[in-house]
């Protein structure tokens, strides 16, 4: 699948995949209005290699705060506490907190373990009227039913599905990254980026009280997404 980045923010009757232990943790999504794969030109090349082994990888705490380095931390926000291990809607995540009442986030886990929470963001899908193609549909229907019944699916598989909810929403086919403005570009709440390739997910999220919504900073997170999603792929 193609490294194929988009960059953006959520307007109204646009699609998210929430799972939340706390409002605004992440999600899935990106404003077809403001695609930075056209307009910042971040196309990575290459075909993301075999998952047969993703789900030999655990993702403990201490190798969770490690998929962001003090250096990527300093450039997103500045100075932040010492890591905390949480869990956000089932999964493992590593959270910082800044002395301005913001917080940083980071999900690092197999993209079938990420896939357990997509039967109610594929109902939230069919709800909005985006899906119109009945392949697709019968696709998602599928996972829907296996996720379900308590089966998990395959790692590439998972990181499929992530790449079909992109395109759903608009995106180019293969879409494996995405970064937005939560909730919208002209009030942001937070930065949230999201990857699923070589059969891991990473999920990188900055919540902060001044955020101004510019492309340096859709552009920072971006970047350090990247090098995450790297070091969550091994």
């Amino acid at each position: 699948m193609p490294n194929v980045e988009c960059l953006g923010y959520l307007r109204a009757g646009r699609i998210a995949v929430f799972v939340a232990a706390s409002a605004m943790l992440w999600l899935v999504g990106c404003s077809s209005d403001k695609s930075g794969s056209a307009s910042q030109g971040k196309v990575a090349e290459g075909v993301a290699p075999s998952s047969a082994d993703s789900a030999t990888k655990t993702s403990t705490p201490d190798a969770l705060c490690e998929l962001l380095t003090p250096a990527e931390l300093s450039s997103l926000t500045g100075e932040v506490s010492d890591p905390k291990s949480l869990a956000v809607g089932g999964l493992p995540a590593c959270h910082w907190e800044t002395p301005a009442g913001g917080r940083v986030q980071v999900i690092g886990t197999p993209a079938e373990k990420w896939a357990t929470q997509l039967p109610a963001a594929i109902e939230q899908v069919k709800r909005s009227g985006l899906l119109d193609d009945p392949e697709t549909a019968r696709k998602l229907e599928a996972a829907r039913d296996l996720i379900a019944s308590g089966k998990e699916i395959a790692p590439d598989r998972a990181c499929e599905l992530f790449s079909t909810l992109l395109e759903i929403q608009g995106q180019p086919a293969g879409s494996s990254r995405v970064v937005n403005l939560v909730p919208t570009r002209e009030n942001p709440k937070a930065i949230n980026g999201q990857a699923c390739s070589g059969g891991r997910f990473t999920s990188v999220q900055l919540v902060a009280p001044n955020l101004s919504g510019s492309d340096d900073e859709v552009s920072r997170l971006s970047s350090v997404l990247a090098s995450a999603h790297e070091r969550n792929r091994g």
